[in-house]
């Protein structure tokens, strides 16, 4: 792979929007769920948005970005494939076995172990958001999808919304370690997240350079996401 000072271009801006803008919703999503308090009035028309209604559009917009995503890690820029980054146990071993021989394997994308973090984030931010749909705090709030079901139903939702989310905590606390830990061992792997680009020496010599898609194409899947989440899913 040929790559410059400036080196190797590896993520493409929608991967790199949908992160960020991931961690935005989920940081919000804790505040709101956890904290509270976040009451404010809209601009110009005065219009009182509650914390909980905050929420709840916080966590249609993840929806939105997950469909998005699993979109994307179908008929995206190589790097963003799912096809292209997640392998199967051996290799996840072979990988963590080299790490503990004080190796650092390089990727062009994400590592193997990286990989299941994304899909393991995927999954049980998709049951936050599922459950979330069909919860109730017994005061004042329901999630949009509530009325389809009793509320025994609706109050085991509520149940697995509150214990996937220690699972979600779990989940992100590695993911931040991990990050720390390649940062420690020579390997940068934030900053390439924000500029899109890798060091040279972090991508082995022989792969090849990675296929983009234009932005083009990952606007419409995302404007599709927003339709089916509120053309469809909010309008059941």
């Amino acid at each position: 792979m040929n790559g410059d000072d400036n080196g190797v271009k590896v993520w493409d801006l929608p991967v790199r929007l949908f992160h960020w803008s991931l961690v935005t919703c989920v940081l919000m999503l804790f505040l709101t769920g956890e904290i509270g308090g976040l009451d404010f009035s809209m601009p110009f028309t005065g219009m009182l948005v509650g914390n909980m209604d905050l929420h709840m559009t916080l966590g249609s917009v993840v929806l939105a970005l997950l469909i998005f995503r699993v979109l994307w890690g179908l008929v995206g820029s190589s790097t963003a494939r799912f096809i292209h980054f997640v392998r199967g146990p051996s290799d996840v071993l072979d990988y963590l076995r080299a790490l503990l021989r004080g190796e650092l394997p390089r990727h062009v994308g994400h590592n193997p172990a990286g990989a299941l973090m994304v899909l393991a984030l995927l999954g049980v931010l998709f049951l936050q958001v599922g459950t979330g749909l069909f919860s109730n705090d017994d005061i004042f709030s329901e999630g949009p999808l509530a009325h389809l079901v009793g509320k025994d139903v609706s109050d085991l939702m509520t149940e697995l919304h509150e214990a996937s989310f220690s699972l979600l905590l779990l989940c992100v606390s590695l993911h931040i370690s991990a990050a720390l830990y390649y940062r420690i061992r020579g390997e940068d792997l934030v900053t390439p997240m924000i500029t899109g680009r890798k060091h040279s020496a972090d991508i082995p010599a022989d792969s090849p350079l990675p296929a983009f898609v234009g932005p083009v194409w990952a606007a419409a899947l995302f404007a599709f996401s927003c339709f089916i989440v509120w053309g469809v899913i909010l309008r059941l």
